[in-house]
C-alpha cells in the first residue's frame, strides 16, 4: 500500500525537528507518529496521497492530545506534504551517489525483531552488507560512557570478547568516542562483523570525523553502517538519543562498560529494560553508583567472561536477567 517513496517519506517526517530555546526536539512523538502509520496500513489507507479527509479518518481513531492536533495541523498543510515530495527525489540521488542503499518496514529483508519492537524504524538505511537477521541472535551491543575513568577497560573488553568470539556474529553499537571505539575496535580484531548505527544521514559527514577510518574498516570487514535518518540530514543529539533505542532493539545482550547518571547509555539501558534483553554491566563503583535497588535487580555485574558463562548456565530462559553479586 505504502510504496519505498512513501516510506521515505515517513522517515523524512519523522526526523523532523522543531527547536525550543537551544533545544532540538523532534516535532512529533515516534510512538504516536508510528501509531498513525500502523493504523492507515491496517486500514488500507495512504493519508500520504493529499487526501485530508482520509488522513482525519485514520487520526480521529487515536487517543485525543496535543499530538493529535500537531498531526491534524501538519495533514492540513498540503504545501508542506508536496515540498517534502520534491525533496525524496534529492535523497534518492544521495543514495545513488553515495552507494546507500534502503530496507522498508514493508520489506521482506526488514530484521522481524525491529518490526516487532514498539517503535521501529519506517526505513533502514544503510551502507555495506544487509544484516542477516539469523545472525542477530548471536550478538552483542558493547556501550558506554564518552570519556570512560575506570581502569583496563579495554583490557577487560578484549577478556570478553576473547572468550565468546566463537559464538558471537556481530557487535552493534554507536562509532561513538570512548567505549563505543573500544567495542568496535577490540571485535573488528577477532574478526567479528560491526552493526554501527549513526545518528545522522549516511549521505552525511560521519560523526565523529575522526572515526571516518573506523567506520570504512567496519565496512571493509563484512559490516554494516546503519541509519533510520534520511541521507541528506546532518547529525543532530535528538538523532544521537533516538538511534540507542535500535541498538537495543537489534542485539541480543548488552554490555555496558561504563556510564554515568545520565547520557545515551542510559537510554540503550531503558530500552533493553523493556525488550527484555540480557543486561551486563562492569563490575566498577563508578556504575553501581547510577541504579536503585529495582534497577539493580535488573542488572549483572561482571568482573570477568567467566562471570558471563556461568550468569548463562545458570538462566533457563534466554531472555531472564539474573543477579549475580560479588563479594
Amino acid at each position: 500500500m505504502y510504496s519505498k517513496d512513501d516510506m521515505i517519506l515517513w522517515s523524512m517526517i519523522g526526523s523532523m525537528v522543531i527547536n525550543v530555546g537551544k533545544i532540538d526536539i523532534l516535532a512529533f512523538s515516534p510512538e504516536y507518529l508510528f501509531r498513525i502509520f500502523k493504523k492507515s496500513s491496517e486500514l488500507g489507507i495512504n493519508i500520504l496521497n493529499g487526501n485530508y479527509n482520509e488522513a482525519l479518518e485514520v487520526i480521529n481513531i487515536l487517543k485525543d492530545g496535543a499530538e493529535k492536533e500537531k498531526i491534524k495541523i501538519f495533514f492540513s498543510d498540503f504545501k508542506m506534504l508536496k515540498n517534502l515530495r520534491k525533496q525524496i527525489e534529492e535523497e534518492k540521488k544521495i543514495m545513488d551517489k553515495d552507494n546507500i542503499k534502503f530496507i522498508t518496514y514493508f520489506c521482506s529483508n526488514y530484521p522481524q525483531r525491529l518490526r516487532l519492537c514498539k517503535i521501529p524504524p519506517f526505513v533502514l538505511y544503510y551502507k555495506g552488507e544487509e544484516i542477516n537477521a539469523s545472525s542477530l541472535n548471536n550478538s552483542i551491543c558493547i556501550v558506554g560512557t564518552r570519556k570512560p575513568e575506570g581502569r583496563n577497560i579495554e583490557e577487560f573488553t578484549e577478556e570478553v570478547i576473547k572468550n565468546m568470539r566463537r559464538e558471537l556474529k556481530y557487535n552493534i553499537s554507536g562509532l561513538a568516542i570512548g567505549c563505543d571505539f573500544i567495542g568496535h575496535k577490540i571485535t573488528l580484531k577477532y574478526n567479528i562483523k560491526n552493526i554501527a548505527i549513526l545518528g545522522q544521514g549516511l549521505g552525511s559527514e560521519i560523526y565523529p570525523k575522526e572515526h571516518l577510518s573506523l567506520a570504512n574498516e567496519i565496512l571493509d570487514n563484512g559490516g554494516t553502517i546503519l541509519s533510520e535518518i534520511p541521507p541528506s540530514l546532518k547529525v543532530r543529539g535528538i538523532y544521537l538519543l533516538q538511534r540507542n533505542r535500535i541498538q537495543a532493539y537489534l542485539t541480543e545482550e548488552l554490555l555496558i562498560l561504563e556510564t554515568g547518571k545520565k547520557g545515551g547509555t542510559i537510554t540503550t539501558l531503558k530500552v533493553a529494560f523493556s525488550e527484555k534483553k540480557r543486561v551486563y554491566i562492569r563490575n566498577i563503583k563508578i556504575n553501581q553508583t547510577i541504579f536503585n535497588m529495582k534497577n539493580i535487580s535488573k542488572v549483572t555485574f561482571i568482573s570477568s567472561y567467566s562471570d558471563i558463562n556461568l550468569i548463562k548456565i545458570l538462566t533457563s530462559k534466554p531472555n531472564t536477567l539474573f543477579t549475580f553479586e560479588f563479594s
